[in-house]
């Protein structure tokens, strides 16, 4: 089964998957079909406090500045800095950011900084949402200077750290100006990796673009210098970009041509080559493995406790180097507190290390190696053979259940899910589900009342299957739970269903032959990804729209 949604994989192989129990602090707000807000329980919509008249004066919520329309312009006029999160009571997002705002709100007040944090209620403040053109939940804007029409949006990631190192980079000196041999030996002396712009000219077109980079890419170290002295140590012959780094080859140099410089290719450039060529899967280094364009993914398991398997790291470390920017080669060492959800995940054992994996992270095929031998050759050969497509993937499957088609609803494993899923005389409907996902637990109720109106039916047949223990090739999930409805016929089409999860509709999209009616279809929940540029693929990016519900949201993978 191909798992498209990278963070899924990230967020299991880092131990983090937001369980079931996550979910019930969520209560995201929700919608009828009649698309009327739902009072949660206990609540009365007549009984809403009163309002209290707007003014100019500005409140504090833990050290965050509570802003509206009517105080709005003196919050710009009063703070040199201001980042502003606009926000819905109701999104999740919004409240799992909450604490971590707070905490960023207070160390910024405490340390007599410039810049202030503040929120706005876009639910209420619909023209200030408006204006800045606020799309989803939580959006985060940078103002500068009190100037309302310059605005920055925030791209960095939303964790204490994340944030406070985006200000940073936003309100300081964004790389550092190397003017001699000892400024520039005592940053790349301080850092592991290091950044630096060699330029002819500093205020040229390319030395701009390297600042724009700067202000991206914030997790990193930057220099810039012009000084002839600096290129003549360096060995820089024109205008350059130079990571320098205290591993592997040392250096990597990417000259910068006289036409205009892409971003992201610079952006790209820093990622691949900051990244060593074995890396060992922790929670440090999760992001930069994942954020890297590289999809490929090697894995060696082994116990560092033994000699022999600790020495398998030399030849993997030079294959690495033949399949740099190609395939990422990364050790997880089965003795760790996080190895369990790896090993799960890829049907593996502690006792089976030494053994290698490789995964292909866009579309999440796992390849097994044959044999027991790890070498070079072996390496080599199966790495390329990946490359080429000669080696199929490996497909976890659970035993048929000896009952499987005893109940309404059938249950399907991998061993028998073509024959019934894809059988030519049948119409099968079926729910990719997780055993901890809260929705899918949530959905139960309802998919077997499902199952029960139509296990008479001649030609429809309800089924579910648990995809953490079952793979499909060709059936995409990006989260749990999924629903496909595979029609009768010879061309195997499989169709999404992104409807209301209510019996009516299930019932309703099946007697219309796999098709929502009209007036019960609705748009998808929209996410946003911050991350989705590539270099950041983290679940803190994700946004929430105005009009999502809780009726289509999936627990992460």
């Amino acid at each position: 089964m191909r798992l498209l949604h990278i963070l899924g994989f990230t967020l299991l192989l880092c131990g983090l998957c937001v369980r079931a129990e996550d979910e019930k602090t969520d209560n995201v707000e929700e919608k009828g079909n009649n698309g009327e807000e739902i009072v949660e329980e206990g609540t009365e919509k007549d009984a809403e406090p009163e309002k209290q008249e707007k003014t100019d004066e500005i409140t504090e919520e833990k050290d965050v500045l509570v802003l509206h329309s009517v105080n709005f312009d003196r919050a710009l006029s009063e703070n040199k800095y201001l980042l502003v999160e606009f926000y819905a009571p109701w999104c999740g997002h919004c409240r799992s950011l909450e604490p971590i705002y707070a905490e960023v709100a207070g160390l910024l007040k405490n340390g007599s900084s410039d810049v202030r944090l503040a929120k706005v209620d876009a639910s209420e403040e619909k023209e200030l949402a408006n204006e800045f053109s606020v799309g989803g939940f939580p959006t985060l804007k940078f103002f500068k200077d009190g100037n309302r029409q310059n605005v920055t949006d925030f791209s960095g990631k939303r964790t204490v750290k994340g944030i406070t190192m985006w200000l940073e980079r936003h309100t300081g000196p964004s790389a550092t100006v190397l003017s001699d041999v000892k400024s520039a030996e005592a940053l790349l002396d301080a850092n592991e990796v290091v950044v630096v712009g060699f330029f002819q000219d500093l205020e040229g077109d390319k030395a701009k673009t390297f600042y724009d980079v700067t202000l991206i890419a914030v997790d990193y170290v930057f220099g810039i210098t012009s000084n002839p002295e600096l290129f003549k140590k360096y060995n820089v012959q024109s205008d350059s970009m130079v990571l320098f780094k205290k591993f592997d080859e040392k250096r990597a140099d990417m000259p910068l041509s006289e036409e205009e410089l892409d971003k992201g290719d610079l952006i790209s450039f820093i990622h691949s080559n900051s990244i060593k060529l074995v890396i060992p899967f922790n929670e440090e280094n999760a992001d930069q493995i994942f954020s890297s364009k590289v999809r490929k993914h090697m894995l060696l398991f082994l116990n560092s406790t033994v000699e022999s398997q600790n020495a398998l790291l030399a030849d993997f470390r030079d294959i690495a180097s033949e399949f740099k920017e190609k395939v990422l080669f990364i050790t997880l060492d089965v003795t760790s507190d996080k190895a369990e959800h790896v090993l799960k995940y890829f049907s593996l054992s502690e006792s089976d290390a030494p053994i290698i994996r490789l995964i292909n992270t866009e579309k999440v095929l796992t390849y097994a190696m044959e044999g027991s031998t790890i070498n070079k050759d072996t390496l080599r050969t199966f790495c390329q053979g990946v490359l080429d497509g000669n080696v199929k993937p490996f497909m976890k499957t659970q035993e048929i259940p000896e009952n499987w088609d005893k109940n309404p609803v059938k249950v399907l494993v991998g061993k028998n899910f073509n024959e019934v899923a894809f059988d030519e005389t049948k119409n099968v409907f079926v729910e990719f589900y997780a055993p901890w996902c809260g929705h899918c637990q949530q959905l139960v109720p309802v998919w077997d009342a499902l199952g029960e109106k139509y296990k008479d039916h001649e030609n429809i047949i309800i089924a579910k299957m648990d995809a953490t223990e079952n793979d499909v090739e060709d059936v995409i999930i990006q989260g749990f739970p999924t629903i496909k409805y595979f029609p009768a016929g010879t061309d195997k089409k499989i169709v999404d269903y992104d409807g209301n999860r209510d019996l009516e509709t299930f019932s309703k999209f099946l007697d219309n032959g796999g098709v929502l009616p009209e007036e019960e279809s609705k748009d998808e929940d929209e996410d946003h990804d911050e991350d989705d540029d590539e270099d950041e693929v983290s679940d803190e990016s994700v946004e929430e729209s105005p009009k999502s519900t809780n009726e289509t949201s999936k627990d992460e993978l």
